[in-house]
């Protein structure tokens, strides 16, 4: 009885990590994502078909996170506007089929990598990013993911009907923009010069 009992939820708890739900990253002509240079104005990644951008798919539990990292990636293509083509179709880890979770997309520029780093989303883009590096995490959003059974559902869109729509990508490239402690230190050294003034 015990074995049958270790057994049930050995299953279950398979079942449970295996669950994959479906999502798309087809991105419309309506949500296009935009990026903003140093001292710049916002411009649609499209007209910049040259620069290669990569994405990134964040979930949660609830609206408030923590988000993580899902495993999930796209990119832009020739059809520049889009995240992927339209059967650019991904099955989600830990997001069972046909349940509701929240998600983010983050974005950035191929000069970071091709792969996510969790860094990123507090700042930390390292002491040598080359100029026009660009990142950016959209808003969030929910949804039901597609697949499971008996009836599968459709794969659950990202953006653009009740998910995301575009989202700004900001220049982080490396001298441009000072970094907390930077900004800290400089601090200190104008606290230390008001002081030796008064001193004299």
């Amino acid at each position: 009885m015990k074995k049958l009992a270790a057994l049930l939820c050995l299953g279950a708890l398979t079942t449970g990590a295996f669950a994959q739900g479906l999502v798309t990253f087809a991105n419309g002509p309506t949500t296009l994502i935009s990026v903003t240079p140093k001292g710049g104005t916002s411009a649609a990644y499209a007209a910049s078909a040259g620069q290669a951008y990569y994405f990134g798919l964040l979930t949660a539990a609830t609206a408030a996170g923590p988000f993580s990292f899902a495993g999930a990636y796209a990119t832009n293509t020739a059809g520049a506007g889009r995240l992927g083509p339209a059967s650019n179709t991904q099955t989600i880890a830990g997001w069972a089929p046909q349940t509701t979770m929240f998600y983010e997309v983050a974005g950035w520029s191929a000069s970071l990598g091709a792969t996510f780093n969790a860094g990123w989303l507090t700042g930390n883009f390292g002491s040598s990013v080359a100029p026009g590096t660009f990142f950016g995490v959209s808003g969030v959003a929910s949804g039901s993911s597609g697949g499971g059974s008996p009836v599968p559902a459709p794969a659950l869109p990202l953006f653009g009907g009740a998910g995301l729509g575009g989202f700004n990508m900001n220049d982080v490239s490396t001298g441009t923009v000072p970094e907390p402690t930077s900004m800290a230190l400089a601090g200190l050294g104008a606290a230390a010069l008001l002081i030796f003034r008064r001193r004299k």
